[in-house]
């Protein structure tokens, strides 16, 4: 196999400059998005408990919200092609901002999961529109470092969503209205992107039989965090709840979760880049298990300071499950196949995370607040045991040292893995380094 060379860039100032400033209002828009949903994300299940809801029925209005996910990565497309993205844009920030707003009036649950799932189909449509704007502004070369420009936006825009929620009351208009204001402030920035004829975002292709025989460890790993991670951010306010803390102190908690997945993984992906992806793995799973058992027990004599450092880890180890997953499978893959496995990751983790809160709620509501942790463990140790049995199973072969370096990935599009830039090439039909084998037959 060889290594694709990177072209060599000149120094050019003010090219780099204009590039920056272009990149300024995609980016802008990206983060006024995510404030009103790390907003919504906080303080709608507290809402919802303070309505008299049961955890399990909270639960299935998140589910609701991530099947229209799944449907808006699938079907975003049909929207975009006829109009084009400017007023495919347009239509679904409206939409969001009126089921947004449209909460305040809806009382009873299928009311609310209607709403929830216009929420989350037009979610999935403005991240496949930015995702197609960014493609065609960024160039090859330079398209790594807008990834992770994009993630690190798309991260601490959603956190510091979460900590606007601190003091504002749950059972009132406030929050709702103030999420449905920076829904449509997004709209803003995007009329001032200059980009010509971007190229239209494509049908999402599946191809679920193909990432089990290239990866089932990575498959595994991504409906694990889409299980468990997605799953948090609405049991996460009921468990701050039940455990006796206040609003304040549960949107900063959830905040470390978030900021924890956004900071933690870089590190812990560019040390998967340094050993076996699958190693990576096994020991990702093993320390999310001992993170869970360590907060099972959790009450409010906990520290908070030691809690919250808890679920920032625990936050940074359960993302990682993603993005090292994806890493693995695109090692395991010939280019050609990138974006339909890597897209396919992402559709199984929509997946996961449609079932983590109805799974995740039923635990607390059931037993006791800490019984959601012990969802997690076991989980993640069912995880871990089979990728250790996986790892017994394969074929070793030479290590060869050029692989996919490693890159952090939003759960927002397929659009996000069709302008990545390719970091190997396939020769003679080998993979990377580490690549797990299927056992033989």
């Amino acid at each position: 196999m060889k290594t694709a060379t990177k072209p060599r860039i000149e120094a050019n100032p003010a090219r780099s400059t204009q590039f920056a400033w272009r990149l300024v209002p995609p980016l802008l828009s990206t983060g006024s998005i995510m404030l009103g949903a790390g907003l919504l994300g906080s303080l709608l299940p507290l809402r919802y408990s303070a309505m008299g809801l049961s955890a399990g029925t909270i639960g299935l209005l998140a589910t609701a919200e991530a099947l229209g996910f799944v449907c808006g990565c699938v079907y975003a497309h049909r929207v975009i092609a006829p109009v084009g993205l400017e007023r495919a844009y347009a239509t679904f920030a409206s939409l969001k901002c009126v089921a947004i707003l449209g909460l305040y009036f809806a009382e009873s649950a299928p009311s609310i999961a209607a709403l929830r799932f216009v929420i989350g189909a037009n979610a999935a449509g403005l991240a496949v529109v930015v995702e197609s704007w960014l493609n065609a502004l960024a160039p090859n070369e330079q398209r790594g470092r807008v990834l992770t420009a994009y993630v690190f936006v798309y991260g601490l825009f959603f956190g510091a969503g979460q900590l606007l929620g601190r003091n504002l009351d749950v059972r009132g208009p406030s929050f709702l209205f103030v999420a449905g204001i920076v829904t449509t402030l997004a709209l803003v920035p995007m009329v001032a992107i200059d980009v010509r004829a971007p190229e239209l975002p494509q049908r999402m292709r599946l191809q679920i039989g193909k990432a089990l025989r290239t990866s089932p460890v990575s498959v595994c790993a991504c409906v694990l965090n889409g299980l468990i991670l997605t799953a948090f951010t609405t049991v996460g306010p009921l468990f701050g709840q039940r455990i006796g803390f206040d609003q304040r102190h549960i949107v900063v908690l959830l905040a470390c979760v978030s900021f924890g997945s956004l900071f933690l993984q870089w590190p812990i992906g560019h040390l998967s880049d340094r050993i076996d992806r699958l190693y990576a793995l096994i020991g990702i799973g093993a320390a999310v298990l001992a993170v869970a058992l360590a907060l099972v027990g959790v009450t409010r004599q906990t520290p908070f300071l030691l809690l919250a450092a808890l679920f920032a880890i625990f936050g940074g180890l359960a993302e990682s499950l993603y993005a090292v997953g994806v890493a693995h499978a695109n090692d395991r893959a010939p280019s050609s196949d990138y974006v339909a496995l890597s897209s396919t990751l992402l559709f199984l983790w929509a997946i996961g995370a449609a079932i983590g809160p109805t799974t995740g709620t039923l635990a607390i509501q059931l037993t006791r607040p800490g019984a959601f942790f012990v969802y997690v463990a076991l989980l993640t140790g069912v995880f871990t045991s089979f990728a250790l049995w996986r790892l017994t199973r394969r074929r070793r072969e030479p290590v060869v040292e050029s692989r996919e370096e490693f890159l952090t990935y939003p759960q927002t599009s397929p659009e996000i893995y069709a302008w990545i830039p390719y970091h190997r090439e396939e020769t003679g039909g080998k993979h990377s380094a580490g690549a797990e084998q299927e056992p033989p037959a």
